[in-house]
């Protein structure tokens, strides 16, 4: 029975389902969840099962028993509609942290929203790892997201999904002043002005999937919610957690900023859409920098992170332009 039972676990992955859990958001007034998604049951094939039904079919005496029937397992979400704040232990919002993005394209901004979306009503059980890339999904036109400026090593170029960073940044600075443990954590490339308002720089995170990813740990007694709030009109994008309270409190040192260094000259680049005399700024220069922030966290009196180093090294960045091809000034 090797063969049929080799087979089967071939197949098993394709015919999976994962059950999905619920989705919720917290009623401040009420204190009490309100189902924003339900759960939904899914279903794994039994090898096992299956094989011992195989084997009773291939012994049959009557011929038309000799059909064999792939058996299921049920598999049940971990949180359902039916779960409440009490037994989550979700109870109240424990940190808050809003970023902005004015003056970003239209194209950012739609990216923002879809990607924000992923992320709102997700539930974080205790003992979890929270990954950005997990539950951010297919980065693609297809789901909705439009082409504009992201960086791919030292170039800033047209992409699909330029924007998401913003979404990823708004994550860590929670997850950072909410007192978690920060897993994986990557600076950009260079400074982004829209990273640095309210916090200054070395407090941003990018994410490019599947090599780079944001993560943190949920390591309370209580499940997480999340919460995700984008707002066009004020140019905001919020990111709330509500679980129980730990006590905790967050002491930021920095941003210290050193080994600073001054932008190269201005790079062009041929864009066959320009007329000759044409030019289009798509990026500007910032100087380089190595920027340390530190975090104590203290869980009521107790320090339980001490002093952990958030080291960025940024890349200083040229202006660049595109111009017509043919332009003397394009880079070599």
């Amino acid at each position: 029975l090797d063969q049929p039972r080799a087979f089967l676990a071939e197949i098993a992955p394709d015919l999976t389902t994962d059950a999905v859990n619920a989705r919720f958001i917290f009623d401040d007034q009420t204190r009490q969840l309100e189902v924003i998604q339900n759960s939904v049951n899914g279903r794994a094939l039994d090898i096992e099962s299956t094989v011992a039904q195989f084997e009773s079919a291939v012994f049959a005496a009557d011929p038309s028993d000799r059909r064999v029937r792939l058996i299921f397992q049920n598999l049940t979400p971990t949180i359902s509609d039916r779960s409440t704040a009490l037994e989550l232990g979700i109870t109240e919002m424990v940190i808050q942290k809003t970023t902005y993005f004015y003056g970003s394209t239209a194209a950012r901004r739609r990216n923002i929203e879809v990607a924000t979306v992923n992320f709102h009503g997700l539930v974080i059980p205790p003992g979890a790892e929270f990954s950005f890339n997990e539950w951010l999904g297919d980065v693609s036109v297809e789901s909705g997201y439009e082409q504009g400026l992201i960086i791919v090593g030292n170039q800033t170029i047209t992409g699909v999904g330029g924007g998401v960073c913003q979404v990823a940044t708004t994550a860590f600075q929670t997850a950072f002043y909410g007192g978690y443990p920060i897993l994986e954590r990557v600076e950009h490339a260079y400074r982004v002005g829209y990273y640095e308002e309210g916090e200054g720089p070395g407090m941003d995170a990018t994410v490019y999937e599947p090599i780079v990813d944001f993560r943190f740990l949920n390591d309370t007694p209580y499940h997480l919610l999340i919460e995700t709030y984008y707002n066009p009109n004020n140019s905001t994008l919020s990111w709330k957690f509500y679980s129980t309270s730990m006590n905790r409190r967050v002491v930021k040192e920095g941003p210290e900023i050193d080994q600073q260094t001054p932008p190269p000259r201005p790079i062009y680049r041929a864009n066959a859409a320009l007329a000759p005399g044409q030019i289009r700024q798509i990026d500007y220069a910032v100087s380089g920098a190595d920027v340390y922030v530190y975090r104590t966290v203290y869980e009521g009196d107790e320090i339980i992170i001490d002093r952990e180093e958030f080291h960025s090294h940024y890349m200083p960045w040229a202006d660049q332009y595109e111009v017509a091809p043919g332009d003397s000034r394009i880079s070599g």
